[in-house]
Parts: C-alpha cells; structure tokens; sequence
C-alpha cells in the first residue's frame, strides 16, 4: 500500500472517532472577506469581551526556540462534494441507497475552498492545552479581527463562544488534558438544529443533546499547547502501545458536516461514494499538526506530518519516518528540513504542486503557539509554531496577550511569518 493511500486510511480511522465534519451552501454569494457564503453557512459567532491574557509560567517552560512557518498558497479550487440530504426532502443527485441521500455541493470559487466554509477542529492527545482561542474579521480582509471564541485554563469552566465534545467533556468540562489516543471537538456554541430538513443533513438527536456550527469564512486558532509522550499526563483512552494512534497527537480540521454526522456510517461527505471512502475525494480532511505512529516505516514520533486532501485532490507531504532523525538536533530548532534532518534555513513554502519539504517539529518539553490562518482573500494557510519566549516582533500585537481586537495588519504579518529566519 503506497503512503497516499495509506495516510488517507489513517486520516479517515481519525475522523471516525471524533463527530461532524463541513458546511454546505447551496447557491451563495461573496463575503466580505471573499469567501463563499449561502443562507445555511452558519451564524457568526460574536465577539469576545476582553482579551485572554498571558499565560505563562517560567516553571513550565524549556530553553526559547526559534519557531518555525510552513505557508501555504494557491489553495482553492471549484469541483463538487456530496453533501448529505434528508431523505425524505433530497435532492439526492449525488448518491441514493439504503436511506442515504447525498446531494452534489458544488463550488464554484477557488477563494481557499473549501476551506473556507464550517470547520470544526479535533484535538488528539497525548496534549496538554493552555490556551484556545479563534479570530475572524469583523467586516472585509481590512478590518479589525474579533476574538470570536476563547478557553483558558485558569478559568476553565468559563467556555466563551465554544463547545468541547468528547472524552467526556460535555459532562465534566475541559480540564485542557487530553490523553493518549482520546479525542475532543472543538466547535462554536452556536447550535445547529438538526433533525428532518435540516441542510447538510445531521439525523435528530437524543434528548439533551445537541450540535453546533464550526467557523466559517476567514479564521486564525491560536493554542498554546505541550504534547508530552504517553504516560505523562496520567490519563488514556488506549489499553496498551499497540494502537495506531498510541503517543500521536493530532490536531485536524474537518468540515462541520462530517464532524456533526458522529462516527463514520454508511453516509458521509468524505467521499462522492460512500462504499469507496479510502478514495478520500469528496469534503476530505485537513490534518494540520499530526504525528504518525501507524507501527510501521513511516512511524516518527518527533515531527509532524502536514497535509489536507479531497475533492480538489492531495496536498502537503506525509510522515518522515526514520528519514529524519531529529535526536541529533538541538532544542531550539521547531523546523525541520527533511533532506538533511537539520534545522530548515528558513520558513517553508508550498502549494498544491509543490511539497514543503520541511516538518515542524513536536514539543515535547515545554509550551509552544500553534497557529492555523485561513486566509480567504490571499488563498494562504499559514501554519506556525512559535516558543513564548520568542515572539517576533511583528506578531507582539497578538502574542501573548491574545487580545480582544487585533488589526488586519496583525494578521498580514502572521501571514509572511518565515521562521526560523
């Protein structure tokens, strides 16, 4: 089996754990940020009061790194994914059988599509989170970003604009936890009423229980984050190391819908035919920051592995495996060159024709920011991983203090971030 197909299997057994994945307009206008907007996109989700504030603390910190960037551009591209339908209303032009009605979502722009319609994020351990916060323009690209949705640790009961789901989290709150092999969503609070009718479809639900929207449009998450090995924090979903997933934490973004439709049936928008999911070409998956086990050659527990796929097609470069060997690095390097195994030069750069050829490495030993931007207008993904105690410059606006309101210029400069250099 090549390691396509292999990182796709891989991709799917982690969405089958979690729940709902993607939003599907039918028919949409523009936003003003340029994305692509329809009646069922989702509501927007308000503004935070106040900022979050540092959290650091020198205890919990190792030596100051040098961070790292991998920047992607050109992301878009028009094509279809089937979107789940109630039966009982349709259309089901995409896919019928047994009770399943898939209906043909079709895209039209390349304005980062589509990632830039409802995504939920997933948190895999083994992980240990400070911070959680999300930024979305408030009007188009130039105006001022909102913290539209926010968690810390030193207040953890006090959830703010957002909703965990999984490991237990609905029932006993977020601790910022998580260990080995579990699993938890991170989504707005905004509900999304399923049920008969409902667009993309998401079958009723239990009493007490509930779904709710992930963000749409133009986007910036920033956790503040350890991903210690296995055994450290006390707490597993897992019996023993034999597990796929065994010491590998992942953070993936996946459309709303396909989170929403819980673990993986019979119908979904992973894939334009349901009986051939491995193909991975339908909504798809974005797996931002994930180490691979999987027990075999591409097993590398020290970087991350970076790649998004679906109907668009596969970009982004899989796991090193024992390529790298990054044992023989310093603590201060965040990115790796994968040709050499040394601290990349500078930040990486790639597009849907072209691999970045570095890895961003995992902290294991002290906290780091993670950043994911979505940049509708640009068509970038800017991924970044930055040590609290070497913030550039250019970015103090938003690190450490998260605040409640940053200017666009803020944005563009976590946007042309290059680091190490």
């Amino acid at each position: 089996m090549n390691f396509k197909v292999k990182s796709l299997l891989l991709a799917l057994l982690c969405a089958c754990s979690q729940g709902p994945g993607p939003q599907t307009p039918d028919g949409g206008s523009q936003t003003p940020d340029g994305g692509s907007q329809t009646p069922d996109a989702g509501p927007k989700p308000a503004p935070v009061d106040g900022g979050l504030g540092a959290d650091l603390d020198p205890s919990e910190q190792d030596p100051a790194s040098h961070g790292g960037t991998i920047t992607f551009e050109s992301i878009g591209a028009p094509g279809w994914y089937p979107s789940r339908r109630d039966p009982e209303t349709g259309p089901c032009d995409a896919y019928q059988a047994s009770g399943c009605c898939l209906s043909k979502h079709t895209i039209e722009g390349n304005a980062l599509t589509p990632w830039d319609e409802d995504l939920i994020v997933t948190l895999r351990g083994p992980m240990k989170v400070k911070q959680f916060a999300v930024y979305q323009p408030a009007g188009d690209s130039k105006s001022p970003w909102n913290l539209v949705s926010s968690w810390d640790d030193r207040s953890p009961k006090s959830l703010q604009g957002l909703r965990f789901e999984g490991n237990s989290t609905e029932e006993k709150g977020f601790d910022g936890i998580i260990g080995t092999e579990c699993l938890v969503d991170v989504a707005t609070s905004e509900d999304f009423a399923c049920g008969p009718g409902s667009e993309p479809y998401c079958p009723p639900q239990g009493s007490g229980k509930k779904k709710t929207w992930g963000w749409s449009g133009s986007k910036l998450f920033v956790m503040l984050a350890t991903m210690p090995h296995a055994g450290s924090l006390g707490h597993a979903c897992s019996q023993n190391s034999s597990g796929n997933w065994f010491d590998a934490p992942w953070v993936g973004l996946s459309h709303g819908e396909l989170v929403r439709a819980g673990a993986f049936g019979d119908c979904h928008c992973y894939a334009k035919a349901p009986d051939k999911w491995y193909l991975a070409d339908g909504c798809g998956q974005f797996n931002v920051f994930e180490v691979v086990n999987d027990n075999n050659d591409f097993r590398n527990f020290d970087v991350f592995s970076t790649n998004m796929f679906g109907y668009a097609g596969y970009v982004g470069e899989g796991p090193c495996g024992s390529k790298c060997k990054v044992s023989s690095l310093g603590g201060e390097a965040d990115l790796i060159d994968k040709s050499t195994s040394a601290e990349a030069a500078r930040g990486a750069v790639a597009s849907p024709t072209r691999g970045p050829g570095a890895a961003l490495r995992r902290p294991v030993s002290g906290y780091r920011y993670f950043l994911i931007l979505l940049d509708v207008p640009s068509r970038t993904v800017q991924l970044a991983v930055i040590h609290p105690l070497n913030v550039p410059a250019s970015v103090g606006a938003l690190l450490p203090g998260l605040p409640a309101q940053m200017e666009a210029s803020t944005v563009e400069a976590v946007r042309t971030l290059r680091l190490p250099r």
